[in-house]
């Protein structure tokens, strides 16, 4: 026991949200209530924030300098563009300039102004104009974040960000976002024309999303034997026209035999195309198309599902793979959209899922039924040579490949596995018919990973080789999945975190959950980004750190975990931690003191309050703040608020003094941030002493 009778346990913070463990039994580490904040190794996190993105710099990464000037004549004020005369630099006032010595109506004004957006190389003594005109020499060049107070660098890192930020445009057209990925180090996105006639695609650059190129298509049939290769012109033996070869698709027969037909994916056309044969160079007669060559485009609307595969082993064939739901799937290797056929009539050859699976190009298709490509010809799909169609029986939500050589196929009433080698000894078995997985869902995370109606499962191998055992992940959460059932509240993303152990979904009403798999027993905490989201993807970038990305019914798409904010807005975040007797439930204490140990920024503010006897209102007064509980479904009385007290900078105790008697007690930790960066959450330090039993 302390001096002075208090007694100081220690717990430490972990566990997620728990909405089904009684109050008396609940481990203290847990949170009855959480908006925000992710689990980690450590503790709780708050959530790092998002920002718009489209190739620019980005908002978070937007430096700040210092500027010095003399014989200045006139202030240097927000807004301005400053112009190097000599250099013809230029860069953007931050904040109004501050005269050190000197004054501008006597023209020697020497000080500082901070700038953001430097484009060029300022000359020292160089004259500084602004409009035009003349208001103070370089005093050397700006100094590349620094400023002379740390509230002047926050000020001024607020301005840099901001103007980035408002550089950065929405994906030019209409409606959401239809679909976002990277490839090839580049991030591509899908949106409505501005007359949502097509969607299309664009690749972000230095200057923001610009359309990429669409080729055109030439059906044809064999004219002869020669086979025609990409990089070959071929030219219309009536017309003259001419267009280089990108991509060559057979959809039936062979060059050997005379019998090859297809498309021609072209691009460079001079001229117009007829009903004629093709030739290549001296080779006549190769081809037969029927007319001219026709522009391709994507459909209007749709949903965009993508993946990157290299079905040729070149160190450069790897390809991106498309489904929309309204249209053929695609190929793409960064210069050549090239449209897939699956041996459907058009109209019916929508998919609208992907995977690869054994070297085969897997679309699905509404009806439940699946097609795999030919073996290691994901532009071909030719029974005779090894392609396949199965029915599933099931409206098809899902696949997930690369679990022990099985294609996972998840429906809306069950869940399949698709084992064999090819075509020759595929066989489909249904593992479950409890319930099915929820559209958007599926993840690998080692092991499948998908939502249901019941909340999050998995399904890990069992000790039979091949065979799965289905496992419920989110059941200490089961009401926050309940209540989004009920309201009919559908998910509409899902993603894996790689380097946080995570996996995150989200849903129609702007809400998310994220599953944390990084200890024993996974953890669920609750979010809102305050956006609709419309599609997501998480991937690696060229330097191989994982970048995530969202697509949002606004236009925009967002880069996550990244900056201090959502785009600008606040971040509100809190949790409460349950009701805790400290070991003795019907002995009444007085509270004292809680201590909170975290690591946290310099200037980090945090806010909590205490709840004693389950809330009683005969306790505890009950002015004060109202939380909504994200996931309890109901409101939080906070009362008594307190700053914490920073101990140390980066790493140390945040103490807040109470005043309360009861026989358990509960903090809710709460703020609200736009530049401060996350902190972490790792443990509860409790001062009381004891005042006698309950009666």
């Amino acid at each position: 026991m302390a001096a002075g009778g208090q007694q100081t346990p220690f717990f430490p913070l972990g566990g997620g949200l728990d909405l089904v463990t009684p109050a008396m039994a609940m481990k203290p580490g847990k949170v009855v209530a959480a908006l925000n904040y992710e689990s980690a190794a450590g503790g709780y996190q708050r959530l790092t924030g998002y920002e718009r993105y489209d190739g620019r710099l980005a908002p978070s990464d937007a430096p700040y300098y210092q500027f010095n000037f003399d014989t200045g004549t006139a202030s240097f004020v927000l807004g301005d563009t400053i112009t190097g005369l000599t250099s013809g630099a230029t860069a953007k006032v931050l904040q109004t300039g501050t005269v050190l010595t000197g004054t501008f109506s006597a023209s020697n004004a020497a000080g500082y102004v901070g700038v953001g957006a430097v484009s060029g190389t300022f000359i020292d003594n160089e004259a500084l104009r602004v409009g035009g005109i003349t208001r103070a020499n370089a005093d050397g060049a700006p100094l590349f974040n620094v400023a002379p107070t740390d509230v002047l660098a926050s000020a001024w890192q607020l301005q840099a960000t901001t103007n980035a930020r408002a550089l950065i445009t929405a994906v030019p057209g209409s409606g959401p976002v239809r679909g976002v990925w990277t490839y090839a180090g580049k991030k591509y996105a899908w949106r409505n024309n501005a007359g949502g006639t097509a969607c299309v695609c664009h690749v972000n650059s230095l200057s923001g999303w610009v359309a990429v190129a669409h080729a055109r298509t030439l059906v044809f049939t064999s004219g002869g034997t020669y086979e025609v290769a990409e990089g070959n012109t071929v030219t219309g033996a009536v017309s003259g026209a001419t267009g280089i070869v990108r991509r060559v698709a057979l959809t039936s027969g062979t060059w050997a035999a005379g019998t090859a037909a297809g498309t021609f994916t072209i691009d460079t056309q001079a001229g117009t195309f007829q009903a004629e044969n093709l030739n290549v160079g001296a080779n006549l007669n190769v081809a037969t198309i029927a007319g001219n060559s026709a522009l391709h485009s994507f459909p209007a609307g749709g949903r965009y599902e993508l993946i990157n595969h290299n079905f040729y082993g070149g160190i450069s064939t790897l390809r991106m793979y498309g489904v929309n739901g309204v249209g053929q799937a695609f190929e793409f290797d960064g210069t050549t959209i090239v449209p897939i056929s699956s041996g459907r009539t058009l109209a019916r050859d929508t998919p609208h899922r992907i995977a690869v699976h054994r070297m085969h190009l897997i679309l699905g298709f509404p009806g439940g039924e699946f097609t795999g490509s030919q073996p290691g010809e994901p532009l071909r799909y030719d029974g005779v040579l090894g392609s396949f169609t199965i029915g599933l029986g099931d409206e098809i939500t899902d696949f997930i490949s690369g679990t022990t050589s099985i294609l996972t196929v998840l429906g809306a009433n069950g869940i399949s596995n698709l084992y064999g080698s090819d075509a020759s000894d595929f066989q489909l078995e249904r593992l479950t018919e409890e319930a099915g997985a929820l559209p958007w869902t599926a993840e690998k995370m080692g092991t499948p990973i998908y939502m249901d109606n019941r909340g999050v499962r998995g399904m890990a191998s069992s000790q039979a080789y091949g065979n799965f055992e289905l496992g419920t992940l989110t059941s200490m959460a089961k009401p926050l999945f309940s209540g989004l059932r009920k309201a009919k509240v559908e998910p509409v993303g899902a993603m894996r975190l790689r380097s946080k152990d995570q996996y995150r979904v989200f849903f129609a009403n702007k809400q998310g959950v994220i599953l944390y798999l990084g200890k024993k027993d996974p953890e669920v905490m609750p979010f809102n980004y305050n956006k609709l989201i419309t599609c997501v993807c998480s991937n690696e970038g060229t330097d191989l750190n994982e970048e995530a990305f969202f697509g949002s019914d606004d236009g925009f798409v967002y880069q996550m975990e990244r900056g201090t904010s959502f785009d600008g807005a606040t971040i509100d975040y809190f949790l409460r931690i349950p009701f805790n007797h400290v070991g003795s439930p019907q002995y009444r204490k007085r509270w004292h003191k809680a201590v909170v140990e975290c690591e946290a920024a310099p200037y980090t503010t945090l806010r909590v309050s205490a709840d004693f006897d389950y809330g009683d209102p005969e306790t505890l007064p009950t002015e004060g703040l109202n939380f909504t509980v994200s996931g309890g479904g109901g409101q939080w009385d906070a009362d008594n608020w307190n700053e914490f007290y920073w101990s140390s900078a980066l790493a140390g105790l945040a103490e807040a003094y109470l005043d309360g008697v009861g026989r358990n007690m509960s903090l809710l930790i709460a703020g609200t941030a736009s530049t401060e960066p996350s902190h972490l959450l790792q443990g509860v330090s409790l001062f009381y002493s004891m005042r006698g039993l309950q009666r």
